[in-house]
């Protein structure tokens, strides 16, 4: 086993962390850095298994367009050295088939790329978070089903290059068995993944050490923990802490209290119980099964905060596959948006692109339909987005402010979010483009004679008696999201002047007025939600 770290790339000044909170306000855009954009702007198409030239110089280059619909942060691919060549499933575009933990990705770019990178997002007040493998490498077995004989060669892989260091090879067949999956080989065919022992102190000790390198060299914001639950409890915290940086754990399950267990080790959690309930309600009409998850959620997990909310990730179907209907991916969206927590949304996925599951939900960007900023959800997400983050400039309790349930119905959910003055007031439908239109009567929304402007489409109501607001939900049932039209200066939301932010744009200072001490708050307005039923979530093969 090596003991030296060889990173490529010389150490640079590592700034102060973003901490936990400065990342409860942020909102992200993931990436999967091949498919992303290409250095040249290429638009031709590519094979999904192979590479396609998307790199780190490529996504500079995209900055603005990323920037331009409100997004603070980006997630890009793990970053380090693949296994090279073909496999059956194809190249290691995707980055999860480690080979060497000490070397960068070339196919991405070099080191003076990835610095640039950091640099073009922090001058804009940007987080990067990069995608972490550190359970497992890879190996490349041919046509092979995994077995006792199967042959490893361990020497190639750094810095963990004997057997020994590895549990030996068996398959995941009960994921309700710890030991199991936490052991054994989730890639059993084709591509092996070999699993650490990370049990083990002194390759624990190397793996913390060189998460804390790699941060370092590159002034990494953030970690996403890939494969989280596959990965034992007692290596989790250590190595979080040791990257010193906002950790981002992916524990697929539908199981709410299961997953918020993982908040003792990892604050921050992908929400995939949500995400479940979030498809239910906008594409098979249950949206009861929502509301329920959202009540478990908060019983469950102690800083919902730091959960990230998504609707696609590049190991599920796309929302335009699972219905083609815009107007429900919109609604969704919005949920995703105006929810509590941090947004998560998939590069792509304000094209409406279409794709099941791997490689087709991780297609090419630049190809079809492009980077089209005129694109209706591109607008929503937008509009959305600087609607969040005026809201958090005015004030940052609104992150902390648990959202209220106004109204449900089988096809409408309405909630409000935020401390008064500030709070975003979000109707939403599942009635699609086939729904007519109606009215609702949403109590609750503001104080009374509190004007609310509807931020999507620049109408105003005012909120009558009980802090009712009448809303006009349209044939198609678009959503509709509201806010407190006295404070809407500063926004550059319906007619008003964007405030100076610092954040975003291609020519904003390096100062971060975010980097602040951010002390914990007590979370309010706390409404009561019904116990939830849960949704079971198969696990997912590792491409």
């Amino acid at each position: 086993m090596a003991s030296k770290i060889l990173l490529l790339a010389a150490a640079f000044g590592l700034s102060q962390a973003a901490t936990n909170d400065q990342w409860a306000q942020k909102s992200i855009y993931q990436v999967i850095t091949d498919r992303f954009a290409r250095p040249d702007g290429g638009d031709a198409d590519c094979d999904l298994t192979a590479y396609c030239g998307g790199t780190w110089s490529g996504i500079v280059n995209k900055l603005d367009y990323i920037a331009d619909m409100g997004f603070t942060a980006i997630q890009i691919s793990p970053i380090v050295e693949n296994i090279p060549g073909n496999t059956t499933y194809g190249e290691a575009f995707h980055g999860y088939w480690s080979q060497n933990n000490y070397a960068l990705n070339k196919n991405f770019g070099t080191a003076d790329d990835l610095n640039n990178l950091v640099k073009e997002l922090h001058n804009r007040n940007m987080y990067l978070l990069v995608d972490v493998v550190a359970n497992e490498m890879a190996a490349n077995i041919g046509d092979e089903v995994l077995s006792p004989s199967t042959k490893i060669d361990y020497t190639k892989f750094v810095p963990f290059n004997q057997a020994s260091d590895y549990n030996p090879p068996c398959s995941i067949n009960d994921w309700n068995n710890y030991t199991m999956y936490t052991t054994c080989w989730l890639g059993n065919q084709s591509v092996a993944t070999p699993t650490l022992k990370l049990t083990d102190s002194q390759i624990a000790n190397t793996q913390n050490n060189w998460i804390k390198q790699m941060v370092a060299n590159y002034s990494i914001d953030g970690i996403r923990l890939d494969g989280t639950k596959q990965i034992p409890y007692g290596f989790i915290e250590p190595f979080v802490k040791a990257s010193g940086v906002f950790p981002l754990g992916e524990v697929y399950s539908g199981d709410a209290g299961f997953v918020c267990g993982y908040q003792n080790m990892t604050a921050g959690l992908e929400n995939y119980p949500v995400y479940g309930t979030v498809l239910d309600a906008f594409t098979k009409g249950k949206m009861q099964s929502l509301v329920d998850m959202i009540g478990t959620m908060r019983t469950s997990c102690p800083h919902t905060q730091y959960l990230a909310n998504f609707l696609e990730n590049q190991d599920i179907a796309r929302m335009a596959t699972l219905t083609p209907d815009i107007n429900l991916d919109a609604n969704a969206m919005a949920f995703i948006l105006t929810f509590d927590g941090i947004p998560k949304i998939y590069y792509g996925s304000e094209q409406h692109l279409e794709g099941a599951y791997s490689p087709g939900n991780r297609q090419p960007l630049w190809a079809k339909p492009g980077y089209d900023t005129s694109a209706p959800l591109y607008k929503l997400i937008s509009n959305l987005n600087k609607l969040r983050n005026h809201a958090i400039s005015v004030n940052s309790n609104l992150v902390t402010n648990q959202s209220m349930l106004l109204h449900s119905d089988a096809s409408t959910y309405a909630a409000r979010k935020g401390p008064n003055g500030v709070q975003i007031v979000s109707v939403l439908s599942n009635q699609g483009k086939s729904g007519k239109a109606y009215q609702l009567a949403i109590p609750g929304a503001a104080d009374e004679g509190t004007q609310m402007t509807e931020v999507l489409g620049c109408t105003k109501v005012t909120a009558g008696n009980n802090g009712t607001i009448n809303v006009q939900m349209e044939a198609g049932a678009p959503p509709k999201v509201f806010f407190p039209t006295f404070n809407l200066k500063g926004s550059g939301l319906c007619g008003t002047e964007a405030a100076n932010n610092n954040s975003g744009s291609s020519n904003s200072s390096s100062d971060d007025s975010g980097h602040h001490n951010a002390a914990p708050r007590t979370a309010a307005g706390l409404s009561s939600w019904t116990a939830a039923g849960i949704l079971g979530l198969a696990a997912m093969f590792f491409l």
